[in-house]
């Protein structure tokens, strides 16, 4: 039975990740701000409401004490009822039943109703019905008239219904110079009114409120907003750089920032010149790697393709590098390839670019350059590497190397002109190793095709003669190609030749010259067991 596939955990994480941090942090920015007003607002439409309640009440108390203060001073004297079949009420000795004189004026000032009662009996009054009647004649709640008439109290109410419909209303008892409660004065506002301004003033505060709220929200996203675009910089440059965008650049107002965040710009912009390094560079010699050298050559052959210059190409290869390794160890190869890779690459600086091929093998590509000048140049390479006294332990070690070179041109491919150096470079181990090889037997050149330019004939003519005068180094003292199989054993096992002492130095000399006859090393890249 099969296994049911199960996705990692990590990818679980990765698919349940929702939102962003600018996000979240507009979020915790704004929402105590929308929280904060949605307070204000809750909490103060009560507030207002009550203000508002109680500013009605004021209004309501301060009408009936106008309609009392002007009935006093218009009729002086008490209030009394006279009558049997038709009842007339009196203040003083003046006839006031039918007289709104007084309640007309207070109604029109103040735009409130009035009403007089002569105990619980509507008097005077500016109420009228639909027509226009008075509502004179009629009578009051029960509750109220015990509380202001028999009680001697003042009342407020929000929600009296005055023949059906509601009003605020205030009630303040009629008192007569004996001190007793003879009727009660009232002043009425429809209570719709009152809840119109009501609503108004509370549309006011949510007005106010949502104002204030969207400046704030406004302040706050401008305060935060070089943070959350900082961080979401960063976090764009990081993903780029995560998935091998190694033209991934960081805004430069992250690196301009003195806080944190710029302190994390500048952390991953090292991060991303580390792994840079980490992806383009040969970790041991620092040179450029297979994949970073490739990169690099385009440029240079797009600029040979649209132009009259060419460029050339060289596969170098330390000889007998293994029997460093089997000889000295691994460390000391190492050391060997550090010092010949420095070698290389200083050497390049004017002419092109080096990188480590793999194991032992270099690739040099000479910009703008003949196969001419690229030859010589490699020769003058060759006398750098021969000089070298690479140092290790009680130890001085000696290399030499061998080079193929091959000049690309318009109907060759990278790879074809790479593998003709690859072959020149195979030739030249064959042929003795410690040279430079720029054409194969039978090949043709623009020597033998007649278009040498005047400049390459000049350096051949300078090639020729360094490479006499560097042939005299293949027969020196150092190199061994005449010992004999036990000696060459010996010096494998590493036996030293105590003739060969370095007395000053207690160092022991260890030029190493192979024949090709004596020792072949495996070729590490191209597959071929011999070079």
């Amino acid at each position: 039975m099969a296994k049911k596939d199960s996705k990692p955990k990590s990818d679980k994480r990765k698919r349940s990740r929702k939102g962003t941090i600018s996000g979240h942090m507009y979020g915790v920015a704004i929402l105590p701000v929308v929280l904060f007003a949605l307070i204000i607002i809750i909490a103060g439409i009560p507030f207002l409401t009550g203000i508002l309640y109680d500013s009605a009440e004021k209004e309501l108390r301060d009408a009936c004490l106008s309609t009392q203060m002007l009935m006093d001073a218009t009729y002086p004297g008490d209030y009394r009822l006279t009558g049997s079949d038709s009842l007339y009420l009196y203040k003083g000795d003046a006839d006031i039943t039918s007289d709104y004189a007084v309640v007309d004026s207070v109604k029109q000032s103040t735009g409130l109703d009035v009403t007089i009662f002569y105990k619980d009996t509507r008097i005077l009054t500016t109420l009228a019905d639909e027509n226009g009647v008075r509502m004179v004649g009629t009578g009051i709640a029960s509750q109220i008239n015990t509380l202001v008439y028999e009680n001697g109290e003042e009342a407020f109410y929000h929600n009296t219904l005055i023949f059906g419909k509601p009003y605020f209303t205030y009630y303040m008892p009629l008192v007569s110079s004996h001190g007793n409660v003879q009727g009660m004065i009232a002043a009425a506002r429809p209570s719709a009114d009152v809840n119109r301004t009501i609503h108004t003033y509370i549309f006011m505060l949510i007005g106010v409120a949502v104002l204030l709220t969207a400046l704030m929200i406004f302040i706050v996203i401008r305060i935060t907003k070089p943070m959350t675009s900082s961080i979401e910089s960063i976090f764009k440059f990081v993903k780029d750089a995560s998935s091998g965008n190694e033209t991934a650049v960081l805004d430069e107002h992250v690196l301009a920032r003195r806080d944190e965040l710029g302190e994390i710009g500048e952390s991953v912009l090292s991060m991303q010149r580390s792994m840079r390094n980490m992806m383009e560079s040969d970790p041991l010699t620092g040179l450029f790697n297979r994949r970073s050298a490739q990169r690099k050559m385009g440029p240079i052959i797009s600029k040979a393709k649209n132009g009259s210059e060419s460029f050339c190409i060289s596969i170098g290869d330390i000889d007998f590098f293994k029997s460093v390794n089997d000889t000295y160890g691994h460390d000391a190869g190492d050391e060997v390839l550090v010092k010949v890779a420095d070698t290389i690459r200083e050497h390049m600086k004017s002419c092109g670019f080096v990188a480590r091929w793999g194991g032992e093998e270099f690739l040099m590509v000479f910009d703008r350059s003949s196969l001419i000048m690229a030859e010589n140049s490699l020769w003058s390479l060759l006398e750098k590497i021969r000089a070298l006294k690479i140092r290790y332990d009680n130890y001085i070690i000696e290399v030499t190397m061998s080079f193929g070179v091959s000049e690309w041109d318009k109907k060759q491919s990278v790879d074809s002109l790479i593998k003709s150096a690859d072959d020149k470079l195979y030739n030249a181990k064959k042929s003795g190793r410690n040279r430079v090889i720029s054409a194969l037997e039978g090949e043709e050149t623009n020597e033998e095709n007649g278009e040498m330019s005047e400049i390459d004939k000049l350096l051949m003519t300078i090639s020729s003669g360094a490479k006499e005068e560097m042939s005299g180094h293949q027969s020196d003292a150092g190199h061994f190609e005449n010992l004999s199989a036990k000696e060459f054993e010996d010096i494998l096992n590493g036996v030293a030749d105590e003739e060969a002492a370095v007395t000053g130095d207690n160092l022991m000399s260890g030029g190493i010259s192979f024949s090709a006859d004596s020792y072949t090393d495996d070729s590490i890249l191209r597959g071929s067991s011999t070079k």
